[in-house]
């Protein structure tokens, strides 16, 4: 890992928030369910996580707010794509060192004397192949009786040349029609910018300009809550991956042709959803039992956002307000569209509990709700003895 560029920022904003702590890396390991040693090695910029949760984790520990977790997860995301390019620079490398050994390995040939040509390189035993010499003092062979003239090539040339260019023409037309028809513009897309030739084919992660405002401004109309300011991060790629599961797309979070025109037909809500305190509330009519303890791991998880989505490195996602593993969905036999839905999503969350009479499906945000229960309870006893005290 070479500790500079997107990692170096990276394991500056760890720096950061452990700082505000206080704590030692071990207090921070107990509390966020990751080892010390590791969190120091991303702290100091010598390895990058390949799972965002296990970040995600540290950062609530630590204290961050929403807008720092979005920050983190951005710079995660430039962070574990340099881990990636360090590591597949790494069999280039050797294939490259392993040519140049044999390369060295091979005697050079030396030119053939006498104005003949260089010798032919033998791709399989390595040796020179001479060609056969000219034969000297021999009259040139005449020119075929039969073969044409200059002058008589010509019209077959330009005859050639003219069927050329009026293929390109037509097709040149060909393409242009087929841009107005589909788009119902000269190419220019009219008033719809993301299918226009100012922005580019797929747009994604990291990207910022007038096309991701336009497709946040999109995002919006859909029914979606996120901040319109033109940079492509993670808010931004939740919200496009939850509109495309809904409308039947592939839910990839980059922006292709098809989410572009499906963005652009949309005229419905697909992006609607609870409100927090409609989720509080849900979450105690269910959890009964400890109603307290499960919303504050719902609110860990996902901050009580029912279209709240985190990728895995493997591919998979969690999804919802209890942020439930593709994994998990299969074992409870549902699926991601439902996993978006509050309701079930609360329920299948409450069936997960119920299996152990625990909140261990969440070992790291209990870990992490039970840590703050601690403190706010010294802190409760601290002000109460002070107060009696004084009194």
């Amino acid at each position: 890992m070479s500790g500079t560029g997107d990692v170096e920022e990276f394991a500056e904003l760890l720096r950061e928030l452990k700082g505000r702590t206080n704590r030692s890396y071990a207090a921070l390991a107990a509390r966020s369910g990751v080892s010390g040693s590791a969190l120091h090695r991303y702290c100091s910029g010598t390895s990058v996580p390949g799972d965002y949760d296990v970040i995600a984790r540290f950062g609530k520990v630590c204290g961050a707010g929403g807008e720092e977790l979005l920050e983190l997860h951005r710079r995660w995301v430039l962070a574990d794509a340099e881990r990636k390019r360090d590591v597949s620079r790494i069999p280039a490398a050797v294939s490259a060192a392993r040519t140049g050994a044999v390369a060295s390995a091979i005697p050079a040939v030396p030119a053939v004397s006498r104005g003949e040509t260089e010798a032919v390189q033998d791709a399989e035993t390595g040796a020179g192949v001479l060609p056969e010499p000219e034969p000297e003092n021999l009259a040139p062979a005449p020119e075929p009786a039969s073969a044409p003239t200059p002058w008589r090539r010509r019209p077959l040339v330009a005859v050639l040349a003219l069927a050329v260019f009026t293929a390109g023409v037509a097709v040149a037309l060909f393409i242009g029609k087929a841009l107005m028809s589909s788009d119902g513009s000269d190419g220019s897309s009219g008033d719809r910018l993301l299918l226009s030739s100012r922005c580019p084919v797929v747009v994604s992660m990291g990207q910022s300009d007038a096309c991701v405002h336009e497709l946040q401004s999109l995002l919006a109309r859909a029914g979606g809550e996120l901040d319109i300011d033109g940079a492509f991060g993670p808010a931004t790629q939740m919200r496009v991956v939850v509109f495309q599961l809904r409308t039947g797309l592939t839910a990839n979070g980059s922006v292709d042709e098809r989410t572009k025109r499906a963005l652009y037909e949309n005229d419905g809500k697909p992006l609607d959803t609870w409100t927090p305190e409609r989720v509080t509330r849900r979450i105690r009519e269910v959890f009964t039992e400890d109603p307290d303890r499960a919303v504050g791991i719902a609110d860990c998880a996902s901050y009580l956002d029912p279209l709240y989505t985190l990728p895995n490195a493997n591919a998979t996602r969690n999804w919802g307000v209890f942020q439930l593993y593709d994994g998990t969905l299969r074992k409870l036999g549902g699926t991601r569209e439902q996993a978006l839905d509050p309701v079930w999503n609360i329920r299948a969350a409450h069936r997960l509990w119920a299996l152990t009479q625990d909140f261990s499906a969440w070992k790291a945000c209990d870990r992490a709700y039970r840590a703050g229960s601690k403190e706010d309870k010294g802190a409760k006893e601290t002000k109460g003895a002070k107060e009696t005290k004084g009194s």
